[in-house]
């Protein structure tokens, strides 16, 4: 009998496929990541698309244009399947349905990606939501925001069995040490991050900082009388003392006053990751397309180059990177996964050293001019501290207990990472308190809410540095905080969080 396409194109067939996609969904797609498959599962469409167009082609005379249809409706069938399954799913049957949040959020990535793209500020929405459904939000098809104090500890202390979320998975195949979800191999690799920031190590960098200081606080004295954009200058001042400690070279923002193009690219990727971030999805694809990607493609090749050149050149004087490098090197044979995540760790020095410091003190800088009684009490302790010192070092300035409150206090009301770092529970899930996390579901700890809640610290909204030094009881709950997330280092903390 001769296959025509009234053969394929019958509601069994076209059922048949449906219920594959139902199937599939259910004994596959639940269980496991796939976040990160996007361009192998789009390359397995298009294997069936060319096999079984080939098979009705070359087997039953069918035109391409006949067997195009056949495919594509069988894969239309088999499509909606799959996405009402999954919407269904999330919708009335899944793990976190009972936990409170927005109907729509339950469904789709999409809405939360919507919130931080069109307000910019997802951690305010993210408020907004707490104060609505209380302490804990479903924000995502598996993501839930946790804002009740007692949960920090047991998600983020380094015996917790959380780990992180697929998330930082996106950067593949750059591994940067923050990127790192195993254990174990996070381990071995902090090792040589511990060397770069012994105190020792710190002081021996501190002349170098200070050359950079020197230059900002010049550019900060030929501008005065001028409207200045303080934001933009330290944040040139935070490159240019990274890119000395990672490359052995700044980018002569200082200098130059004009914005290098790594500089460019490094603020434009991080703001695209932080707004599309629970999209994990669509990393993937956007980086298999060059054109798409060409602006990124570019800016690895700049750092590959960086890293080459810093290899073959050392500094007359080690730095960050040298103990990093120091561990590559010792690697008898390595392999190109190696050398990207040497290639990722020259990318993460910069960007944890010098987006977190340049945003925390642009916050303070702020705060101290709008509390002018808050700036001339830090003016003082800093003047007294200058009559007794010829210069700034780290272990004296350390000790300066105004100027740590005052840092502290910013770090409150605007902390580096304000909507928190995501993490996933383990499979058989986490107990927080009398609430039951299911396993392998996406949380984290909301900063910026949890900073400004009166359980955590009474007035939260006000900026008052004297909660840290004179007045304790204005701190109820000092668990919560951690603007660098934990670990043993403040310095490694700031890689961490980033």
């Amino acid at each position: 009998m001769l296959l025509t396409e009234a053969h394929l194109e019958t509601p069994q067939a076209f059922g048949a496929a449906f219920i594959f996609g139902v199937l599939v969904h259910i004994f596959v797609l639940r269980k496991g990541e796939w976040d990160l498959w996007t361009v192998k599962l789009i390359k397995a469409w298009a294997t069936y698309e060319v096999t079984v167009s080939l098979f009705l082609t070359q087997l039953y005379s069918f035109s391409v244009w006949q067997a195009l249809s056949v495919t594509n409706k069988w894969f239309a069938s088999f499509a909606a399947g799959l996405t009402i399954s999954i919407l269904s799913y999330r919708a009335f049957f899944h793990r976190l349905n009972r936990f409170p949040g927005p109907f729509i959020a339950r469904l789709s990535t999409v809405y939360a990606t919507y919130l931080a793209v069109d307000e910019e500020h997802m951690y305010l929405e993210v408020q907004k939501l707490h104060e609505k459904y209380g302490d804990i939000v479903r924000i995502g098809p598996t993501e839930i925001s946790i804002a009740t104090p007692s949960s920090f500890r047991p998600i983020h202390a380094p015996s917790s069995p959380v780990i992180k979320s697929p998330f930082y998975g996106i950067t593949h195949p750059w591994v940067m040490l923050l990127s790192e979800r195993r254990k174990k191999e996070h381990a071995i690799r902090r090792k040589a991050w511990d060397r770069a920031f012994t105190t020792k190590a710190l002081r021996d960098y501190e002349h170098r900082v200070l050359k950079y200081t020197k230059l900002l606080t010049d550019r900060i004295d030929e501008a005065k009388g001028k409207p200045f954009n303080i934001a933009l200058w330290v944040n040139f001042y935070t490159f240019d003392i990274m890119g000395d400690l990672s490359f052995g070279k700044s980018f002569d923002l200082l200098e130059r006053g004009v914005e290098h193009h790594f500089f460019t690219e490094s603020h434009k990727t991080q703001g695209f990751m932080g707004a599309f971030r629970r999209m994990i999805w669509f990393f993937p694809l956007v980086s298999s397309i060059p054109v798409v990607n060409k602006s990124y493609l570019a800016f690895q090749a700049y750092v590959r180059n960086q890293v080459e050149s810093r290899r073959k050149n050392p500094p007359a004087e080690p730095d960050v990177f040298s103990s990093i490098l120091e561990d590559y090197d010792a690697i008898e044979k390595p392999t190109q996964q190696d050398f990207d995540n040497l290639c990722g760790d020259a990318h993460l020095i910069i960007i944890a050293g010098s987006d977190t410091t340049s945003s925390s003190t642009t916050c303070l800088l702020h705060h101290l001019v709008l509390h002018p009684h808050v700036l001339a009490k830090l003016q003082a302790e800093i003047d007294e501290y200058k009559s007794t010192h010829d210069e700034y070092d780290l272990v004296s300035l350390s000790k300066l207990q105004y100027l740590q409150a005052c840092i502290d206090e910013s770090l409150r009301l605007y902390p580096v990472i304000p909507s928190g770092v995501p993490r996933m529970t383990p499979p058989e899930g986490l107990q927080l308190d009398d609430v039951y996390i299911p396993g392998d579901t996406i949380i984290h700890n909301p900063s910026y809410t949890m900073y400004r809640d009166e359980r955590c610290f009474e007035k939260p909204n006000e900026f008052i540095p004297e909660r840290w030094t004179t007045r304790p009881e204005l701190i109820k709950d000092a668990s919560v905080y951690a603007p660098f997330s934990t670990g043993k280092s403040p310095i490694l903390r700031t890689v961490e969080s980033s």
